[in-house]
């Protein structure tokens, strides 16, 4: 990690109060490098010397601080992704996601806003997940 990099890490954990831990910089640079969202697993893969237990912790204080939201793509691993609102999670970041049944990536369809839906009167939505399975552009080529 340059030095600028990890600054630019430090500075938004300890913008939502954050201790910028080692092990924590290190989650945040996965995911910050990462071109979609990961499980737990695939972060200790890609850190390789930082254990699940330590990486489950940091997601833990990134969710709980609003820093990244959680997807349920289907495939029984919920996998985690940065959210691009530096401030606060906002329903702004709450968008679409396809999942590859033959690969199994998840992929973020940014574009794509979540659906708004008319809830029961004394309903109040925290989060909202939509996915869309089936498969995508890569895998679709090798079927043919």
């Amino acid at each position: 990690m340059n030095s600028e990099t990890t600054h630019n890490y430090e500075q938004r954990l300890l913008q939502r109060g954050i201790r910028p831990s080692p092990v924590r910089l290190l989650v945040m640079r996965t995911l910050c490098q990462a071109t979609s969202p990961l499980s737990v697993l695939e972060i200790e893969t890609e850190l390789q010397t930082v254990d699940r237990s330590s990486v489950t912790r940091a997601i833990a204080v990134f969710q709980e601080a609003g820093i990244t939201h959680a997807i349920s793509d289907g495939s029984g691993s919920v996998k985690y992704e940065l959210c691009p609102s530096h401030d606060q999670h906002t329903p702004s970041d709450e968008h679409v996601h396809f999942h590859c049944e033959l690969c199994g990536r998840t992929i973020c369809l940014t574009d794509t806003s979540i659906p708004e839906i008319n809830l029961p009167d004394g309903f109040k939505a925290r989060e909202a997940n939509f996915v869309i399975v089936g498969t995508c552009d890569k895998c679709q080529k090798r079927l043919k």
